[in-house]
């Protein structure tokens, strides 16, 4: 049930703020809390971590996108690690009642809300 709800979500390409919320019972290996704690350790084994699970995040719905198991997004064909990054955690930043969301899940949103599809 989980998966579907995550597909449709990653599918609404430009869909801005979109407001997630993680079942109490579902595993996350990250929420959008410790993601955004990761991302703003000083120490640089958490900013090397903070970028791997992002980039890890964006490979893994580029995969679905090139299996067709979800639309296509409007991003840029190459994307940089750190402006990545950056985006993920503004979009953290600003819409804190996110966070508990799956932060698989908010890196898609927060990358669809700054790239929009053109309608």
């Amino acid at each position: 049930m989980l998966r579907y709800a995550i597909a449709a979500i990653i599918a609404l390409g430009g869909t801005t703020a979109l407001p997630v919320a993680a079942p109490a019972q579902t595993y996350m290996f990250e929420t959008g809390t410790t993601l955004l704690a990761k991302c703003r350790n000083k120490a640089p084994e958490y900013a090397l971590a903070c970028t791997a699970y992002i980039v890890g995040a964006v490979d893994g719905i580029k995969k679905d996108v090139f299996i067709g198991r979800a639309r296509p997004s409007c991003w840029p064909a190459q994307l940089d690690a750190n402006k990545v990054r950056d985006i993920v955690i503004a979009y953290l930043t600003r819409y804190p009642d996110q966070r508990n969301a799956p932060a698989s899940v908010l890196v898609s949103v927060a990358l669809n809300e700054h790239y929009p599809c053109q309608k």
